[in-house]
């Protein structure tokens, strides 16, 4: 699964190479309990959207954000370092699947997760449970993906050859990853990347619960069924389309949405998690300085714009991995800015956010905001993920535990 734009144009280049793989669709089982020290708290298998008695003790909520970062760490310093490995992980697409993991979304649509799954850019998913204003309870699993198509990689990049411009590009299928699948990448990648996905679990309230879950059935209403071909997802008008984008976010396409505004709508995964956050009022927007990763890219390294002479630029593929990719700029050609929410720097975030909060040393920003937020953050007791692979005859059993902060 491509997981936002850098990630489609690095792996589309092992697709070109290995003559283009689909990556298999996932699907996700997962129960969370507290370590054994912390006493038992469960969190529900329930489908999402579904509906389950709530206690007085559920009146609001939980909205958790889980992330995790890229299986093979990514040097940024430039785009040939920053390329290697998106193709490690793009290779494994194109290996015979021994044993996987079946789901049934929420969507009625079924899917398998590899046994070797593995992810280029990381992943950030939403779990809410919570109660309604009304007093209904609420659960969804969710997050944001896209851009499954390879000729849509092969177009760009062989045909056009237009470079890094692919992470400027808006992808027509965007969709939401709505149900088991989420829980179960959680489950996969714990047990077989070494790096355990970490979580940041919001307390909210029933209106914040209800506004909500308004985005998350706002952003399901873009689903297409599963399968279709890239000329149906291209016939639908701007204002039906779900995009896939660096270029947008879902948290100001939505408002604009609401609003009366028809103007595009879209994102990527760690966008709409946080996009979440903020819809509920519980985003820190100076957690920006900390979350977004930035990158000024030479217009040297775009194609499908026109160059010095006046011509469409064309950017070969493997020019990327010569000289060419040696740097982010170039004297004598203007930069375009990239920016977007990094699922590995709010990964990274949470880990120190708890180091802190044991007495460690971290960041100075991150002991400058935990200072601000006194009394609110606490480090969150260990969920245990579990699921089951199979394979012929024998079935595997997966297990591993998450740590996160809790955030009054």
């Amino acid at each position: 699964m491509r997981l936002f734009a850098l990630a489609v144009t690095l792996t589309a280049v092992a697709a070109a190479a290995n003559a283009a793989g689909q990556a298999p669709a996932a699907r996700e089982l997962f129960s969370a309990v507290a370590d054994a020290q912390q006493g038992t708290a469960p969190i529900p298998r329930a489908k999402s959207g579904a509906a389950r008695p709530a206690s007085a003790a559920e009146q609001g909520g939980t909205l958790t954000i889980y992330v995790y970062p890229p299986s093979k760490p990514i040097d940024w310093s430039t785009p040939k370092k920053a390329m290697l490995p998106f193709l490690l992980v793009s290779a494994l697409d194109h290996l015979p699947i021994i044993r996987k993991a079946d789901f049934v979304s929420d969507f009625g649509e079924k899917g398998y997760i590899s046994w070797r799954y593995k992810s280029g850019m990381g992943h950030t998913i939403a779990h809410l449970a919570c109660t309604l204003p009304g007093g209904a309870p609420y659960e969804s699993w969710s997050s944001f993906s896209g851009q499954g198509l390879p000729e849509v990689d092969l177009e760009l990049l062989l045909k056009r050859e237009i470079g890094l411009g692919m992470l400027f590009y808006d992808y027509v299928d965007g969709y939401i990853i709505s149900g088991q699948e989420n829980p179960t990448h959680l489950a996969h990648y714990a047990s077989l990347n070494g790096a355990a996905p970490r979580y940041w679990q919001q307390k909210i309230g029933s209106k914040a619960c209800a506004d909500a879950r308004d985005m998350v059935e706002f952003f399901k209403s873009f689903h297409f069924q599963e399968g279709a071909a890239l000329a149906q997802l291209q016939a639908r008008p701007p204002e039906k389309t779900l995009y896939f984008s660096s270029n947008m976010d879902p948290y100001k396409s939505y408002v604009d949405r609401n609003s009366g505004g028809n103007g595009k709508v879209g994102g990527g995964c760690a966008p709409y998690g946080l996009a979440l956050l903020k819809i509920a009022g519980k985003y820190d927007w100076s957690l920006d300085d900390m979350f977004l990763l930035h990158i000024d890219i030479s217009e040297r390294l775009i194609g499908g714009i026109p160059d010095e002479n006046g011509k469409l630029r064309r950017i070969p593929p493997l020019s990327l991995f010569g000289e060419l990719g040696d740097s982010w700029t170039h004297p004598g050609y203007k930069n375009r800015h990239f920016k977007n929410y990094d699922p590995a720097l709010i990964w990274k975030f949470i880990g120190e956010a708890r180091t802190c909060l044991a007495g460690g040393n971290c960041a100075p920003k991150v002991r400058e905001w935990l200072d601000k937020n006194r009394g609110r953050v606490s480090a969150g007791p260990a969920q245990e993920i579990r699921d089951t692979q199979t394979g012929g005859r024998a079935s595997t059993a997966l297990s591993a535990k998450l740590y996160g902060i809790v955030l009054e």
